[in-house]
């Protein structure tokens, strides 16, 4: 398996347990909360349809759409940073 495959797992990997451990707590939860909801605030400026209908007073959250988008964003900068640290360990 290529070096960028692994590096790109690992980093999608580690997105993941950090936002599947921290999502409840006070000191990661923010952070957590913007690496999903600042690149839909963006898209939703765009008119796009990226949130669901939420409760009265709340926070809507994700649309399928706007999941997907999360997904999609997050996976091309771990792509990118994978394919930069690959490259820089072939040096």
């Amino acid at each position: 398996m290529p070096l960028r495959t692994m590096l790109f797992i690992g980093l999608c990997a580690g997105h993941a347990l950090l936002s599947w451990i921290g999502a409840g707590g006070a000191t990661l939860g923010p952070a957590i909360a913007a690496t999903i909801y600042a690149p839909l605030f963006v898209l939703d400026a765009l008119r796009l349809p990226v949130f669901g209908n939420g409760p009265s007073g709340g926070w809507a959250g994700p649309s399928p759409l706007g999941w997907a988008c999360v997904l999609l964003l997050w996976g091309a900068v771990w792509w990118g940073v994978a394919a930069l640290l690959a490259r820089a360990c072939r040096r």
